[in-house]
């Protein structure tokens, strides 16, 4: 950020990107920019503040529309007074006048209670378009330190000893530090983050910064319990301290560090809470907590602390605590990942299993049967589901279809039509009388759907190629639509209760004849597929796609194909919430 001088004083403005790093960019700028202006340090940090907080929020709330357009900041500095003006897009806010501090545990809110209690005046002004927070803060007047008395030779010699002497001790502790903290980061390159390696390195952080006591809590079960992991030996005999805290305890340094994301001090002048667990260490003393996030991930609180409270930590001796605490953090995120990586791929492995058993479900091609032709469709909502079909040819000549729908999807349900399969292809000589074959399946099926609260629903149609007659019996599930070329459409909906809700029960059948046209058995899937808008496919337009084509004498493969198509067309690319399943069967000759 370049100055520019005027008679009225020095001016800057600046236009960044909307994103979080230009705007952590432009508060270093300014820095140097109010340093140049003769600023104290104090003047700077607060300015520096000011349009860090004012700058975050003309980014976080800026329009999802106006992120391509640049956030202006301009700043004129004179003898008198400091104006800053930051320049947003954002939907606005009436500015309150006067900005209450926000609870410990919330975690915004903090923004305008600092900009208003680090300036004089603040105001915005909201406009159509575009907004401006204007700032402005008079500059304290600078004062000549009085006239010291010129130092003697003997003053001078002293002097430079003794700062000799805290240079040499400074370099010293800063080389102990520095080695330290470089052979912590080479044991943790491939390393496990064990209770061992945990305990060792905190008693050389002891160790370093000469203090007391040590507890480090990790929130790895919960983001809202810190649980002891670690602590000093002092700390370690303190029952109190070694229970589980919840991270939004507001008698606790340790969850206000953890909910606030900073380091949280206490000393004489600020104690702890009577209630804190950390109290129980002994004196109050001196210390801090710091949280242990990564990516804005909390995943703990590192505490240390002196019985002393007139020894305050240096420095230095925070920065080590700080180092230390930062890579715990890191390799402890790193472990975490690893083993979500190792779960994952367990997962994926399963998955594979899952989707080779799925596939062993599904016949590979629908059987040739001399008075039907069939023509079958499947698709899962995830890699693997719950919906299954099949046509099993008799040995008279005819043919048993099979449609079935296990509630829910993915690993259980793939298990439970597992099961379903190889049930119905155990009776073969049940084929004809659908109706007490559902009866039989309930009963061999009901205690394992029972113990797992799941069931399914199913339909059985046993196609009689001789005398030219279906017969109908479901559990729970769809009717089966039967198109005449006439285009009437009827629903056969026999069924009795879904397998798995009752341990005894009774599924009546429907029997007709049917001499020719075309018939659709399928799963919910298909009706409840769903558009960008939330709309189903519903049940009518499912019956006027197949009387549309029994009116035009359409093959099996070509309905198959214009019922996948209005699938797709109407989902418009919506993923499906539930497998689907369908069989389409056309009556191709009667003997």
């Amino acid at each position: 950020m370049a100055s520019i001088p005027t008679h009225f004083g020095q001016t800057c403005t600046q236009e960044l990107p909307c994103d979080v790093v230009a705007a952590s960019e432009l508060s270093r700028g300014a820095r140097e920019f109010f340093a140049q202006a003769g600023f104290t340090a104090t003047e700077s940090d607060a300015w520096e503040l000011a349009l860090a907080e004012a700058a975050n929020n003309a980014v976080k709330h800026c329009r999802p529309d106006a992120r391509h357009l640049a956030i202006r900041v301009d700043l004129l500095v004179t003898p008198e007074w400091t104006e800053a003006r930051v320049t947003d897009h954002t939907p606005g806010f009436t500015m309150p006048e006067k900005a209450e501090l926000p609870p410990p545990d919330s975690e915004s809110g903090r923004g305008l209670f600092l900009i208003q209690n680090l300036t004089d005046e603040a105001h915005y002004l909201r406009g159509r378009g575009e907004n401006c927070l204007v700032l402005r803060k008079q500059r304290s007047p600078t004062q000549e330190p009085p006239a010291l008395p010129p130092p003697s030779a003997t003053d001078e010699l002293r002097e430079a000893q003794r700062t000799l002497d805290l240079m040499t001790e400074e370099l010293a502790s800063s080389y102990e530090s520095l080695s330290a903290i470089f052979r912590f980061c080479a044991e943790l390159q491939g390393s496990v983050v064990s209770d061992e390696f945990i305990h060792r390195w905190l008693d050389q952080l002891l160790t370093l910064t000469e203090s007391d006591w040590l507890v480090l809590r990790l929130c790895d079960r919960s983001p809202q319990q810190l649980r002891l992991v670690a602590t000093s030996a002092q700390a370690g005999r303190c029952e109190v301290v070694c229970r589980e805290i919840a991270a939004t305890a507001a008698d606790s340094i340790e969850a206000q560090a953890a909910s606030q994301r900073r380091d949280v001090w206490f000393d004489a002048s600020s104690p702890l809470a009577p209630k804190d667990p950390l109290r129980q260490l002994g004196e109050p003393g001196c210390g801090f907590a710091r949280p242990l996030c990564v990516n804005d991930t909390l995943l703990g609180v590192l505490s240390i602390g002196r019985r002393d409270g007139g020894r305050a930590f240096n420095a230095g001796e925070v920065s080590v605590v700080q180092t230390f605490g930062d890579f715990f953090g890191l390799q402890i995120r790193s472990t975490q990942m690893q083993e979500e990586q190792f779960r994952s791929r367990l997962n994926l492995r399963d998955l594979e299993i899952a989707a080779n058993l799925q596939r062993t479900l599904l016949p590979e091609q629908l059987p040739s049967v001399p008075c039907l032709t069939l023509a079958g469709f499947y698709r899962s909502a995830r890699e693997i589901g719950g919906d299954y079909y099949e046509a099993l040819p008799t040995a008279d000549g005819n043919v048993l279809l099979v449609m079935a729908d296990v509630m829910g999807k993915g690993l259980p349900a793939a298990l439970f039509a597992f099961m379903f399969r190889s049930l119905v292809r155990a009776r073969p000589e049940l084929a004809s009388r659908p109706g007490e074959f559902l009866a039989w399946l309930n009963e061999h099926l009901f205690p394992e759907l029972d113990r797992a609260e799941m069931f399914l629903t199913a339909q059985l149609a046993y196609f009689d190629c001789q005398r030219g007659e279906i017969r109908v019996a479901g559990a729970g599930h769809l009717p089966m639509l039967v198109a005449r070329s006439t285009s009437e459409v009827q629903e056969i909906a026999a069924g009795g209760p879904p397998l798995g809700i009752f341990a005894a029960a009774s599924f009546p059948e429907e029997r007709f004849l049917w001499t020719g046209g075309r018939a659709l058995m399928f799963t919910d899937g298909l009706i409840e597929a769903r558009n960008p808008g939330g709309e189903l496919l519903g049940l009518d337009t499912v019956r006027a796609a197949l009387a549309e084509a029994a009116r035009g004498d359409e093959s099996c493969d070509t309905i198959r194909h214009r019922l996948a198509r209005l699938l797709q067309e109407f989902e418009q690319g919506t993923p499906p919430a539930d497998d689907t399943a369908f069989v389409v069967i056309t009556r191709t000759s009667a003997n």
